[in-house]
């Protein structure tokens, strides 16, 4: 049973939110915590964050970012459901920004959490908005996360990203985006970086073996521009 379920929520949710990156003008003490900093790790995976994508759970992202988050769950008409879970503002290594986690549930999982929710309203979007039960958000404490996405609050330009990051694997650019958002993508890595012109980027981290999941839909509502 495929273990990870991707949708297309999560990309409608952060395009709407206007955020961008600081760079500190000297780095802080202690561990950093960076994201461009992503450890392979031996399972195959990667560790961004000090969180290893598949493996950490969300009990262990509430303990490295030290902030409250609110858990949502979505669906939509072809069945497709997805638990998200965001953190308004986290502060890592004198970094700023938001973090939605997508986690990693079966199906099974991911029907019972709807059934038992609480209250379901619907979306503009004709999506539906489902409020977990009680004891399903203590049981997601103890399951691991599928994705991270994280969102600089000041800005981070394409200069900054390959300074930063190195040069893509490849270059996806969405033809119906006013914006002239471009994917920057790292498949080694697990890694898109969304690079827009007016300097609202957003990154998203992967597991490698799942980077597929991520790259096909961009190709097909987009366009290759290099790679």
């Amino acid at each position: 049973m495929e273990r990870y379920i991707f949708t297309g929520v999560v990309a409608i949710t952060l395009l709407a939110l206007g955020v961008a990156f600081f760079l500190p003008s000297s780095a802080p003490q202690g561990p950093l915590y960076l994201p461009w900093q992503i450890e392979k790790t031996a399972s195959g995976s990667t560790r961004v964050f000090g969180l290893e994508l598949g493996s950490s759970t969300l009990g262990e992202a509430r303990q490295r970012f030290q902030e409250s988050f609110e858990v949502s769950m979505f669906a939509n008409d072809d069945g497709k459901k997805v638990v998200e879970v965001y953190f308004d503002t986290i502060a890592l290594s004198g970094l700023r920004a938001r973090v939605v986690l997508v986690m990693a549930l079966t199906a099974e999982q991911l029907n019972g959490f709807y059934e038992r929710g609480v209250r379901i309203a619907t979306m503009g979007s004709g999506n539906r908005k489902v409020t977990l039960a009680d004891s399903d958000l203590q049981a997601l404490l103890a399951l691991p996360i599928a994705s991270l996405t994280y969102i600089p609050r000041s800005n981070l330009d394409a200069d900054v990203v390959l300074a930063r990051f190195g040069h893509p694997a490849e270059r996806i650019r969405e033809t119906d985006s006013k914006e002239g958002i471009e994917h920057w993508l790292y498949p080694l890595q697990g890694l898109d970086i969304a690079v827009h012109e007016k300097g609202r980027e957003v990154l998203q981290y992967v597991q490698p073996a799942r980077f597929e999941l991520l790259r096909k839909p961009l190709l097909e509502k987009g366009a290759l521009i290099s790679g």
